[in-house]
């Protein structure tokens, strides 16, 4: 156990030399001697720290305290650890037996009267009871690397998660228009289910024009829901880059949080682009899972709930195949696809509700807390939205 403290050590001394040099190199403008400290000594706190840092800096107010941000981080700075420690003995194992038997080729006397079958049997069973050995060792000497430095900083996290969800949902409670789902609802995942409860304390702030809009796109989805049809909703804009793929992701997650099933989201564009990188960011933000491939186009896929299926994002025309070819409802979210799609072939429905394109602010230092604030102003009116069905 001495051992693997000693080697702890060592790995956060480097970590933290690697991680003040990104930061210093990164962030010029976030020059706090304090968070260098942090990062330079304790990395698997200071990384947490620094997160949460950066969040501040975007102008928008992180959704958890910064313990949180810093057991998260302690979280996955000490799984590179934990790879290390079990896979490092076995590597350094399997390079010398290989320089074993590499060594017994060429100097054969050293085995004396044994042939060389019987040197290379020998040595095969060796290694397999050094083995089995090896992995009894490390089952055990795992156990207490991971109840330190895996189990309670998870169980810390979670600890103040579940604080921070009580005291949203009291919060909720007390809201003048706190919706009722309509049904039982689908548990979101805890990050984005406090991010929910914060949307709802805005509804006030959406312009009556707005709810009214929102409110007609309501009365369709409830009239098809009375007469037991599939709901599909597309949401369209330019490049189906930013504000449809928005408005696909929270409309889907809104529905979820109220309990309303049989809805199928969408998002298409007049042109097909790549689901932007900031807006992809902005739902990392709020808390979604995302996995993603690379290339020109990337595919993602964007998780709200570990009850669903993930949702698969990426940019497209209206007309692609992966889209409702008819009977669905196309809800313009840019005032350009809304002028130059004056008729989208196959809908049954068309609403508009469009939004500044976060866009204006890609390479500023405003970036992130425009696209933040587009992914919450989308997200409370989806919510709004499905709260009236």
């Amino acid at each position: 156990m001495t051992q693997i403290l000693l080697s702890y050590l060592a790995y956060n001394i480097l970590l933290g030399v690697v991680l003040t040099a990104i930061f210093l190199i990164k962030d010029r403008t976030l020059k706090e001697p304090r968070l260098i400290l942090w990062l330079l000594l304790f990395p698997a706190i200071g990384l947490g720290y620094w997160k949460h840092a950066e969040a501040e800096q975007h102008g928008t107010k992180p959704l958890f305290p910064k313990n949180w941000f810093m057991w998260k981080y302690m979280v996955s700075v000490n799984w590179g650890f934990m790879g290390i420690i079990a896979v490092l003995p076995g590597l350094l194992m399997v390079l010398s037996a290989f320089g074993f038997l590499l060594a017994g080729e060429f100097s054969m006397d050293g085995f004396g009267m044994m042939t060389w079958p019987e040197i290379r049997e020998l040595l095969s069973t060796s290694l397999l009871l050094f083995g089995f050995l090896y992995a009894l060792f490390m089952l055990f000497a795992l156990i207490i690397p991971y109840i330190l430095f895996i189990g309670i900083p998870k169980s810390q996290m979670r600890s103040i998660e579940r604080k921070e969800l009580m005291h949203a949902t009291r919060q909720r409670s007390d809201a003048d228009q706190a919706p009722s789902p309509a049904a039982k609802p689908i548990p979101l995942l805890p990050e984005i289910h406090i991010y929910v409860l914060s949307c709802i304390q805005e509804f006030k702030t959406i312009p009556v024009a707005r709810k009214k809009a929102l409110e007609g796109i309501a009365e369709y989805i409830s009239k098809k829901m009375k007469q037991q049809e599939a709901i599909n909703l597309v949401f369209i804009c330019t490049h189906n880059s930013r504000r449809s793929q928005f408005g696909q992701i929270w409309a889907a997650t809104a529905a979820a949080f109220h309990g309303i099933r049989n809805i199928q989201t969408y998002s298409g564009g007049t042109e097909e682009t790549a689901f932007n990188k900031r807006a992809v960011d902005a739902i990392k933000r709020a808390g979604f899972k995302v996995d993603g491939t690379i290339g020109t186009n990337p595919r993602y896929s964007v998780r709200f709930s570990d009850e669903t299926g993930a949702l698969d994002c990426f940019s497209k025309t209206v007309e692609h195949a992966t889209n409702p070819q008819k009977g669905f409802a196309a809800i313009m979210t840019c005032s350009d696809a809304d002028t130059n799609c004056p008729v989208v072939i196959g809908s049954e429905f068309r609403a508009r509700i469009t939004y500044e394109d976060p866009k204006v602010s890609d390479r500023t230092e405003s970036e992130a807390a425009t696209y933040d604030e587009r992914c919450k102003q989308i997200a409370t009116e989806m919510l709004y939205l499905f709260s009236k069905v």
